[in-house]
């Protein structure tokens, strides 16, 4: 039994909700214990911290985007938004990932960003309709 598509959004921002709030509180917070813990290869403080800025407006649009999923014209730009960023994110990591190699848990960034890229380009596609 499918979901219909306005749950679908729902649970989409939050989930959405949930991955950028944890990286962006944690890359603001202290980017460098996230290099420690991933044995990272590289530290850039600010770009880190920018990069947390980036997820936590992202987990705070998302809840906004929550709290209006019925009404498509309100959140058809944030789901495109999602739908580039995390393709370019996903293409950008694993290009990374390939050149410069990354540790293993850069994988588990590349899964999100393609689940994440999937799962709206799908909720697009069925509100484009």
């Amino acid at each position: 039994m499918a979901l219909d598509i306005e749950k679908e959004i729902k649970i989409n921002f939050i989930a959405i909700f949930i991955v950028s709030i944890i990286y962006g509180l944690w890359f603001l917070i202290s980017v460098e214990s996230w290099v420690a813990v991933n044995n990272w290869p590289y530290l850039d403080p600010v770009a880190g911290r920018l990069l947390g800025s980036i997820f936590t407006a992202l987990a705070i649009i998302s809840i906004k985007a929550f709290k209006e999923a019925e009404q498509w014209e309100k959140i058809e730009n944030i789901v495109l938004f999602i739908v580039l960023f995390c393709l370019f994110a996903a293409i950008m990591s694993i290009y990374c990932h390939i050149t410069f190699s990354l540790p293993p848990s850069n994988i588990v960034n590349i899964i999100i960003y393609v689940v994440f890229a999937i799962l709206n380009i799908h909720i697009y596609l069925q509100k484009r309709k």
